[in-house]
C-alpha cells in the first residue's frame, strides 16, 4: 500500500512538473509574441503622433476583433482533438486545418465587402486602410488551427514556438515600416506579408502534429460558431472603447486613449497562458481540479499587474509614447486595472466553451449594449471613458466568478449525494 501510494504521488508530482514546464514555454512564446505587438504600438505612438496613432489604433482594434475568428478555430479544433481518441487525432488534425483554410478566405472576403461602412464609422479618408487589414485576417485567421493542432495534443513546446513565430512576423515588418516610412497603409501592408510568411513557418512546426486522410468532421462548423460568437462578444467588448473614443473624442483624445489602452491590452494579454494551457484540462475529466487553482492564478497576475502599473506610473506613460502622453500618468492605472478584469472574464469565458456552455454569450452581449449606451451619454473625458469601461469590466467579471462558484457549488454537491 505504501509503494502504491509513493508511485502515485510521484506520478502526480511528475505531472504537476510537466504542467509548470509547459505553461513556462507557453508564457515565454505568448510573451514574445506580446512584446513584439507593444513594440508595434510604441513605434507607431512615437512616429505617429496622437492624431494618426488614433487612426493606426483602430485599425489594430479592427484587426484584433477579426481575429476572433482565429481563436474560435483554435478553441474548437483543440477541444474537438482532446475529445477524440489518442490513434485518431492526427487525422482530426488535418480536418481542422483544411476546415481553417475556407474560413481565413471567407473573413477576408467579407471584410473587404464591409470596408466603406466601417471606413465611415471611423471617419477615414478611404477605404485602402481596411482593405489591407482584410489582408492580414487571411494568414491570421488560418493560424488558428495550426495552434489548436499543438494545443489540443498538448505540445506546448510546439504551441510555444508557433505563437512566438507568429507574433513576430505579423509585427516585426510592421514596427520596420512605420518608423521608416511613417504611413499607416504601408504599415499594414507589411504586417500583412510578414503574417503569411511566419504561417507557412507555423504550418512546417505543425505539419509532424497531422497525417491524411483526414476525418471529416461533423458539427465542426457549429462548434466553431459557437466558439468565434462567444469570443467575438468578448473581443468586440474589449476592443469597442477603442473605437467609441476615436468616435466621439476629439483625435488627438482619442489617440491619448489609444495608448492607454495599450496598457489595457498589456494587462489582458499577460494571463493568456493560464488560459492556453489549462484549456484542454478543462475539456475533459480534469476540469473540476484545474477550474479554480487556474482562475486564481489569473486574479493573481493581474493585480500584479494594476500594483505595478499605480507604483511606476510616469515610466509606464514614457515607455508607451513619450512627453506627448503625459497627462495620461494619473489614470493610467484605470487601464491596467480595465486589462485585468477582462483577462478574468476571459479565462471564465474559455472555460465555458470548454464545457460547452453557452450561457455566457447572452451576458457579453448585453454587457457590450451597456457599454455602448454608458459611454454614449458619458464621454466628455478620456478619464470618463475609461472609469465607465473600468465598472463594466468588473461587472463582468463578477459574474463570471459567481458562475464559478456556482458550478463548483454543484459539483461539491453532486459528490456528497453519490
Amino acid at each position: 500500500m505504501a509503494i502504491s501510494n509513493t508511485n502515485t504521488s510521484s506520478a502526480r508530482s511528475a505531472m504537476q512538473s510537466s504542467t509548470v514546464r509547459g505553461a513556462a514555454m507557453v508564457a515565454i512564446g505568448l510573451g514574445i509574441g506580446q512584446v513584439f505587438a507593444y513594440l508595434l504600438s510604441l513605434a507607431g505612438a512615437r512616429m505617429l503622433g496622437p492624431d494618426n496613432y488614433g487612426i493606426f489604433g483602430s485599425m489594430l482594434a479592427l484587426l484584433m476583433v477579426g481575429s476572433v475568428l482565429t481563436l474560435g478555430i483554435q478553441a474548437a479544433g483543440a477541444r474537438r482533438i482532446v475529445l477524440t481518441p489518442k490513434s485518431e487525432r492526427s487525422n482530426v488534425g488535418l480536418g481542422v486545418v483544411r476546415s481553417a483554410a475556407w474560413a481565413a478566405l471567407g473573413v477576408t472576403v467579407g471584410t473587404i465587402v464591409i470596408a466603406p461602412a466601417i471606413s465611415w464609422l471611423l471617419h477615414l479618408d478611404g477605404v485602402v486602410a481596411v482593405v489591407v487589414v482584410a489582408l492580414n485576417l487571411a494568414p491570421v485567421t488560418w493560424s488558428g488551427s495550426l495552434l489548436g493542432v499543438a494545443q489540443g495534443r498538448e505540445r506546448n513546446t510546439r504551441l510555444a514556438a508557433i505563437y512566438a513565430i507568429v507574433g513576430i512576423g505579423r509585427t516585426i515588418g510592421g514596427i520596420v515600416v512605420v518608423i521608416a516610412t511613417q504611413s499607416i497603409v504601408l504599415t499594414l501592408l507589411a504586417m500583412a506579408v510578414g503574417s503569411a510568411v511566419a504561417v507557412a513557418v507555423g504550418w512546417v512546426i505543425t505539419s509532424p502534429m497531422v497525417s491524411a486522410p483526414a476525418i471529416k468532421l461533423s458539427h465542426f462548423r457549429g462548434d466553431v460558431v459557437h466558439a468565434t460568437h462567444a469570443l467575438f462578444a468578448l473581443f468586440v467588448l474589449t476592443n469597442l472603447d477603442v473605437l467609441l473614443a476615436r468616435h466621439f473624442l476629439p483625435a488627438a483624445q482619442a489617440g491619448m486613449y489609444a495608448a492607454g489602452a495599450v496598457v489595457s491590452k498589456v494587462a489582458f494579454w499577460l494571463p493568456q497562458f493560464v488560459a492556453t494551457v489549462a484549456y484542454p484540462r478543462l475539456a475533459d475529466h480534469r476540469r473540476s481540479q484545474t477550474l479554480t487553482k487556474a482562475a486564481a492564478a489569473v486574479v493573481g497576475i493581474g493585480l500584479l499587474s494594476i500594483a505595478f502599473v499605480a507604483a511606476v506610473p510616469g515610466l509606464v506613460v514614457a515607455l508607451i509614447g513619450g512627453a506627448a502622453y503625459d497627462e495620461l500618468t494619473s489614470e493610467v492605472w484605470i487601464f491596467a486595472a480595465i486589462g485585468a478584469a477582462y483577462a478574468l472574464a476571459q479565462f471564465l469565458l474559455y472555460s465555458q466553451i470548454a464545457a460547452s456552455k453557452r450561457a455566457a454569450i447572452a451576458v457579453l452581449w448585453i454587457a457590450t449594449a451597456a457599454l455602448v449606451i454608458l459611454v454614449w451619454l458619458f464621454h466628455s473625458s478620456v478619464l470618463q471613458i475609461a472609469l465607465v469601461v473600468l465598472c463594466v469590466a468588473c461587472a463582468l467579471a463578477l459574474i463570471g466568478v459567481v458562475e464559478l462558484l456556482i458550478e463548483r457549488s454543484r459539483e461539491s454537491k453532486g459528490l456528497a449525494h453519490a
